[in-house]
């Protein structure tokens, strides 16, 4: 994945909180983990996994733990 800089040299904004919540509105059920966002993002779970915190800290999606270590992060509708 190539990243774009900006003029000043600083990393461009490639995934985008919209772009996270696009992701919810194309699945059948609004349930998913970051593993799968970054898969449908094409970018790292890294990044797919601060942006939906992002989006729970916001009240646009809630978090859920699952298992162990697993969470899903469901659609506020």
């Amino acid at each position: 994945m190539n990243k774009e800089r900006d003029d000043s040299g600083q990393y461009t904004e490639q995934i985008t909180l919209d772009s996270v919540m696009s992701v919810f509105d194309r699945v059948e059920v609004p349930v998913l983990t970051a593993s799968e966002v970054a898969e449908e993002l094409d970018c790292s779970r890294p990044s797919a996994y601060n942006k939906l915190e992002n989006l729970v800290e916001q009240g646009d999606l809630y978090k859920k733990k699952v298992g162990a270590r697993a969470v899903v992060y469901i659609l506020m509708e």
